[in-house]
């Protein structure tokens, strides 16, 4: 299993938000109890991660290989997790914590989904509000989302904004959507909103994977060119670019600059998916250059800036090309290490 499944996983069977909040009150009324003075008052992303891996019922070995760490350095980590989990579960901190089912524990409490809850992916829906308001600010438009938000009592992510009469797209359940309908039916959406709702509808189908490519080509930033004009013909005749069998592929590239008269093509592609996109990142030599620089250090890092374990590749004598793949969720940020010698870029999507 991969850091990336165990994150999914809890993430599918766990009130992860509320667990969370129930645990960094727990790590500060311990701490206070210490009179420990930190910077750390919630839980570290170490010991988010390693949360997960005590939700799915592995022992610290097993957490230890799944995130490539030193087993003692997880299993000290583990030891002050386990004192914020006894305080949550009001266990006293002498009790053995190989006498607590910690997962059973926590689902009594209501920290896990109950299956029959969870929502299938055909509750999920795309939907859009026109509002009309030309060209607001950030403030304006986050003051409108975070109303909306409030309408459902959860916060909305914002997925697409277009100018003009503004149209912001949302992705939610299906039962959120209807909420807000009935309320643009009722025409009190605008008067919750503090604006004019001009139009509300869902995103049919065969209209959505535009959406989702508009949305990926965002993210790319200053630099990135379509990839015929960055890689040469080899180059993109070795599978480069969007799949032809799937043109709501996009990719980009760029070159890579060292400061010591070597460079590299970086190339990204994001194939959307039902819940996922598929990602690749190519790294290519620079104009006729057969090899890549020797001992170039390519490393992928996750959300936090943390290195991910298997997407981490350094080249020898005689690479002329690295491919990394990976699945990224909605909305998931990762980023792109390049080091070579004392020269160190990060590319962030």
């Amino acid at each position: 299993m991969t850091p990336e499944e165990l994150k999914e996983k809890a993430g599918k069977n766990w009130n992860l938000d509320q667990l969370l909040s129930a645990l960094n009150q727990a790590k500060m009324a311990v701490l206070m109890a210490e009179d420990v003075i930190t910077c750390y008052r919630t839980l570290t992303r170490e010991e988010v991660k390693y949360l997960y891996g005590i939700l799915d019922r592995k022992n610290p070995a097993e957490i230890a290989q799944i995130y490539d760490k030193n087993p003692n350095n997880v299993r000290n980590q583990l030891t002050r997790l386990y004192r914020y989990i006894k305080k949550l579960l009001n266990y006293s901190e002498v009790q053995d914590i190989r006498s607590i089912n910690i997962p059973d524990e926590l689902a009594n409490r209501n920290f896990r989904i109950n299956p029959l809850e969870q929502p299938r992916e055909t509750d999920r829906v795309w939907w859009r509000i026109t509002i009309e308001l030309d060209n607001p600010d950030n403030l304006q438009l986050q003051a409108i989302v975070n109303r909306l938000g409030s309408v459902l009592e959860k916060p909305l992510i914002v997925q697409k904004i277009d100018q003009g009469s503004t149209l912001l797209v949302f992705e939610s359940d299906r039962s959120e959507y209807d909420r807000i309908e009935a309320l643009y039916r009722s025409d009190r959406l605008g008067e919750l909103l503090k604006v004019t709702v001009s139009d509300l509808g869902q995103i049919p189908q065969d209209s959505l994977l535009i959406y989702v490519r508009q949305m990926y080509e965002s993210i790319f930033g200053e630099g990135y060119q379509p990839v015929a004009l960055i890689l040469t013909r080899n180059q993109r005749n070795r599978s480069r670019g969007p799949n032809p069998e799937n043109s709501e592929s996009v990719a980009r590239a760029k070159q890579i600059n060292f400061g010591t008269n070597q460079s590299v093509n970086l190339t990204v592609e994001l194939t959307p998916k039902d819940e996922e996109s598929d990602t690749k990142i190519w790294i290519d030599p620079c104009g006729e250059a057969v090899y890549l620089p020797v001992g170039l250090q390519i490393t992928v890092l996750d959300e936090f800036g943390d290195a991910v374990p298997q997407l981490q590749k350094q080249t020898g004598t005689t690479d002329n090309a690295v491919l990394l793949t990976f699945s990224l969720a909605p909305g998931e940020q990762f980023s792109v290490k390049l080091l070579l010698g004392d020269a160190s870029v990060t590319e962030t999507f």
